[in-house]
């Protein structure tokens, strides 16, 4: 039993002193068991017994050490066998090699000679050279070329992988850079110079991307589809955002009319590709707008039908941010009308109209708040009667803006929540009549008359439009003779107030009576089929008469009495027409029906406006176009000379001699020659007006050719 202990405590010993060993680095075991190898000599120069360096131990006595340690612990002899064998094999050569490197530490120190050559500038430029050939990145940059475009093309048509598509994209990405941000175009895959080359790549995209990414995701050929939805649209996604947000970038920096109505045209194609992506939502819609507000006429509405098909196919959030922005944008361009911005200005208000119209409940919204704030302007105006408070109704933004809510009603349907804002519209406008009834602003006058004749024309409801016209005729004094002369005509189209020198001329007056007849004309010609016409137009035609009375002018006479002529024309005829039947005015459907057959057999009046209206529709174009081939009668050009022309048959000279046979014949054969060169200018005339129109199964927006490039 005590032999047994005495075992198990040396074990035990043995085994502790592994784990200790086991825990001390080579460096410290080292020292330890051979401080007694450091010399006498050492220690009187100061150099520590238990220094690291290797070369300054005896190496004799440090393999004798081992070899004692073979004897007395072989278990610890085996653990170093296996961790380190390098203490186990130290061998004289490392003492060598030390004893050299103090030998040659200590030879002599290399002087340079005196002979030395400069650095020149060229070696410095040679060595940048080498630097930036040094820092281009190891793959390097594939330079575009024409031939490799062409490879491209070549490929994108057969193809079905997304490697072409991704090239041609990041190709299209380096042009931009190119352009854009030079230093940023360091770490692409391609390098494109040259503006043939930078051509050559967009030209690619716009023209062959848009099939390549529909039969990629295997999509059909209609406009309506949602490419998130295929099952290759994940290979796909990186490539498509990065073009896409590429493509608005181009948009932002192109200047040239013709480019953008090509990108646009492009555009309009991939905009179904951009409901996939929510972040590039905003700048789409932030490029277009500005586009459709102050681009040129053909990139406003490319860029209408591109904001026209992201209104139709998102959701209602969307359109609530389109009806705001474009109502606001709308606004702040109509400021100030002219022949010029007259037309950009009723294009907006035309496609606004059509963007309210695709959701007619979210419009009444928009609307009904809109039109509260015009009735405020109203009211604080005919309260505080201030001068700040009057110029807030009497501008072109209040007017263009009525003018809108006025037209979004008419063409609203009789059972949409737009017909409830038809009568605060009407008193709206009234009260904008009524507001400052002076001569100064007659023109905003009937503006606002035109707009309640639209719209009892629109929507078949009675409107009290003629007093407000007829009271110009008994308040103002045209038999006022006039202080200045202008012989150019004065238009109201463009102007709503008239200044003191205006109001002096002698246009003021003809533009006056052009407008109170061509209004009145048209409120008779509405309403003339109606069963009460003879009963509403008597106090019309009494104010007629009263004015004939006493104006004196010969020519204003001559329009009012042919006005009034007209609407007795008329009144007669529906007398006579309603003395036919017996009518029973509690039944009105069939009123109704008698209305309808007596419109569509049309009445005098009707007729009447209709031709007059063909005529001065024609001049009011060339007028707000300012272009006189809208207005061309085509007259022949008289030119004179004294020389005779060959071929005449008359001689000037010798017509006295002549008999008078011979100079019928001449003469007849001279209007034979007018007839026949009158006929060749009407044909020429019919081939040039003649155009080529859409049919209604043709897309508005053609796609890209290569026709757009040149």
């Amino acid at each position: 039993m005590k032999l047994k202990k005495t075992r198990k405590t040396k074990v035990e010993k043995r085994k502790k002193m592994k784990k200790d060993l086991s825990e001390i680095t080579t460096d410290e075991f080292f020292n330890q068991d051979f401080e007694a190898s450091a010399t006498d000599s050492d220690l009187e120069t100061g150099k520590p017994a238990d220094s690291d360096s290797e070369c300054e131990l005896d190496p004799k006595a440090h393999k004798k050490s081992l070899q004692k340690l073979q004897d007395t612990d072989p278990e610890f002899y085996e653990f170093l066998k296996q961790n380190d064998k390098k203490l186990l094999n130290f061998d004289l050569s490392d003492q060598e090699d030390c004893e050299d490197e103090n030998e040659n530490a200590d030879e002599e120190v290399h002087v340079p000679s005196e002979n030395l050559q400069v650095a020149s500038d060229e070696d410095d430029d040679n060595d940048d050279d080498n630097e930036a050939m040094e820092n281009k990145s190891p793959k390097g940059m594939t330079k575009v070329t024409l031939k490799l475009l062409k490879v491209w093309q070549e490929e994108i048509q057969k193809d079905k992988t997304t490697k072409t598509i991704k090239s041609i994209t990041e190709a299209f990405h380096a042009a931009l850079l190119t352009v854009a941000d030079p230093e940023g175009a360091k770490n692409i895959r391609y390098k494109v110079e040259g503006s043939a080359v930078f051509n050559g790549v967009v030209q690619l995209c716009i023209i062959h991307l848009p099939t390549a990414f529909r039969k990629l995701l295997k999509i059909s050929s209609k406009s309506k589809f949602e490419a998130h939805k295929s099952k290759r649209f994940a290979k796909i996604k990186g490539t498509l955002k990065s073009y896409l947000s590429d493509l608005l970038r181009i948009l932002q920096n192109v200047t040239s009319p013709d480019i953008l109505t090509v990108l646009l045209k492009h555009l309009h194609q991939m905009i179904p590709y951009t409901q996939s992506f929510s972040s590039l939502n905003k700048p789409l819609m932030k490029i277009l707008l500005k586009l459709w507000s102050s681009g040129e006429e053909t990139v406003r509405v490319v860029a209408f039908l591109n904001i026209l098909q992201i209104a139709m196919n998102r959701t209602d959030s969307t359109r609530e941010t389109l009806m705001k922005t474009m109502y606001i944008k709308y606004v702040e361009n109509s400021k100030f009308v002219s022949e010029s911005t007259s037309a950009c200005i009723n294009f907006m208000r035309h496609s606004l109209a059509e963007i309210y119209l695709l959701d007619h409940n979210l419009a009444y919204t928009h609307a009904f708040l809109y039109v509260r704030q015009l009735a405020i302007h109203l009211r604080n105006a005919v309260t505080l009667k201030k001068k700040e408070n009057f110029q807030t109704v009497y501008n072109w933004q209040y007017i263009n803006s009525l003018r809108f809510w006025t037209e979004l009603v008419n063409l609203s349907n009789s059972k949409s929540m737009l017909r409830s804002l038809l009568y605060p519209l009407v008193q709206i406008i009234i009260g904008t009549i009524t507001l400052i009834p002076t001569a100064q602003f007659y023109p905003l006058r009937f503006h606002c008359c035109q707009m309640l004749i639209n719209i009892s024309k629109e929507t078949e409801k009675f409107i009290p439009v003629l007093p407000y016209l007829l009271e110009v005729l008994t308040c103002y004094d045209f038999n006022k003779k006039h202080k200045s002369v202008t012989m150019k005509p004065l238009s109201f189209i463009c102007l709503l107030r008239m200044s003191k020198g205006q109001l002096q001329e002698n246009g003021f007056k003809n533009s006056l009576i052009d407008n109170i007849y061509q209004l009145i004309l048209e409120c008779a010609a509405k309403d003339s089929h109606t069963i009460c016409f003879p009963d509403m137009y008597v106090f019309c035609i009494i104010q007629l008469k009263l004015f004939l009375k006493k104006c004196k002018v010969a020519n204003f006479c001559k329009k009012m009495k042919q006005l009034m002529d007209k609407i007795q024309e008329n009144r007669q005829f529906i007398e006579t027409e309603r003395n036919k039947i017996i009518v029973d005015l509690s039944d009105m459907p069939t009123i109704r029906n008698w209305e309808n057959t007596i419109k569509n057999k049309g009445t005098p009046l009707s007729k009447f406006y209709q031709s007059w209206y063909n005529l001065h529709h024609s001049q009011k174009l060339k007028m707000l176009t300012q272009n006189d081939a809208e207005g061309d009668l085509r007259l022949p050009i008289l030119k004179r000379s004294n020389k005779r022309k060959q071929g005449d048959d008359f001689d000037h000279d010798s017509d006295l001699d002549m008999p008078v046979e011979e100079m019928n014949k001449l003469l007849k054969k001279q209007e034979e020659k007018k007839r026949q060169k009158k006929k060749q200018r009407q044909k020429m005339t019919r081939e040039e007006d003649e155009e080529d129109l859409p049919t209604n199964d043709s897309d508005v927006v053609k796609d890209t050719n290569l026709d757009d490039w040149n």
